[in-house]
């Protein structure tokens, strides 16, 4: 080391991440970057909703998506970070089928994980005290411990359900250095992204028009109240009718069966009182048990019907980049599926055949070209509509 310089750890990945790497203007967030960056986690979160999950710890999972979410923090900062994260969610809602309970638990979680570790992790890497690696890893546990508190304090209500806290530890250093590897792998791809010149200007995308926000709004005060509501048989009359009006219900329940097991679990054989049922199941027990599974039935079934009722309108008049980049991005998550199900295959295979450089390659061109095609098909549309009201306005000065 030469003298008088000191040793400041690990240097960062070769991103524009430092302000002195950055011209004025190029840190902050375009709508373009936003939508390309959402486009890509959404693909690589559903790739990995479709792998088979870890018996009985079934939110135990690597997280792909944060390989486009982590290095997002470290170059627009916590708060960026976190909008990404939370337009991911709503988009599983929207097209990926997530439960509302899996939605306020993740954003719950993420809200600590980067509102509140995001700044000291991204402020320390800035300055080389720590590398990818590091930051994946400390993201990573605050993330998963705070997923597991938020699960049992909004779901199971059982302190035996913190038997996890050990292997969700061991889970955080895996899944952790996974991710800093992935991201190590598509360190081109990600640097395109982050550049001025990584998406070209689109023409602002228009709002979609769904309903009125007042049934949305009516939605979301009966689910405060199921959450407010700890009686057994005011739960009943909500999910009878959440039964009758939703198509597919016995998917959308089926899919959240985990936490109907724990709940099952720790309150029928863990909860104490007046024998029930011989020795194994207690008065208190089953009544836990059913006040808590009827109410995240409603949750799951109440969610699904919010997410097809969302306001719309007015979003399309915010000035935000992280709304506007949603909206941009909007019109091409109906064609998810099929495209993240072959990033996920093409991303496996190059892994497998030892590739190491652009696993990513194949998203990030794919989704460029379907945005461009989206912003030319944009143009097209809207060149008849201003020739004709060019022509409205000259037939009215004649």
């Amino acid at each position: 080391m030469a003298p008088g310089k000191r040793n400041r750890g690990p240097e960062p990945m070769p991103l524009p991440t430092e302000p002195r790497d950055n011209p004025a203007g190029q840190g902050k967030v375009t709508p373009e970057a936003f939508a390309l960056a959402l486009l890509i986690a959404s693909s690589l979160q559903i790739m990995e909703n479709l792998l088979p999950r870890i018996p009985l710890f079934p939110w135990m999972r690597i997280g792909f998506s944060y390989v486009i979410i982590l290095p997002f923090m470290l170059q627009y900062g916590p708060r960026a970070a976190f909008a990404l994260f939370l337009a991911r969610n709503f988009i599983s809602i929207l097209y990926g089928g997530q439960p509302l309970t899996t939605f306020l638990i993740g954003t719950g979680s993420g809200a600590v994980a980067f509102l509140g570790l995001g700044q000291p992790v991204t402020w320390a890497y800035r300055r080389g005290w720590m590398g990818v690696l590091g930051a994946s890893v400390l993201l990573a546990t605050g993330f998963n411990v705070a997923q597991l508190a938020a699960v049992n304090f909004t779901l199971i209500r059982h302190s035996g359900f913190y038997f996890q806290t050990g292997p969700i530890l061991a889970w955080s250093l895996v899944s952790g250095a996974a991710v800093a590897l992935l991201i190590r792998f598509s360190e081109t791809e990600l640097a395109e992204l982050f550049s001025p010149a990584g998406t070209g200007a689109m023409p602002p995308a228009a709002a979609p028009a769904h309903s009125r926000p007042g049934p949305f709004l009516a939605g979301l005060a009966v689910l405060a109240g199921l959450f407010l509501v700890s009686d057994f048989r005011m739960q009943l009359p909500v999910l009878a009718i959440l039964l009758i009006l939703m198509k597919d219900r016995g998917r959308i329940l089926l899919h959240a069966w985990p936490f109907f097991f724990y709940l099952a679990w720790l309150h029928l054989f863990h909860t104490s009182g007046a024998y029930l049922l011989g020795e194994w199941v207690t008065r208190e027990g089953a009544y836990r048990f059913a006040l808590y599974a009827a109410r995240l039935a409603n949750l799951i079934l109440l969610g699904r019907w919010l997410s097809g009722r969302f306001p719309w309108q007015w979003a399309g008049r915010s000035r935000s980049p992280y709304l506007r980049g949603f909206l941009l991005s909007l019109p091409l998550f109906a064609d998810l599926f099929k495209p993240s199900l072959e990033f996920g295959r093409e991303m496996i295979r190059r892994l497998l055949a030892g590739q190491r450089k652009g696993v990513l390659a194949p998203a990030f061109d794919s989704w460029r070209e379907k945005m461009q095609g989206a912003a030319k098909a944009a143009e097209n549309r809207a060149e008849p509509d201003a020739e004709a009201a060019d022509a409205e306005t000259a037939d009215v000065k004649s």
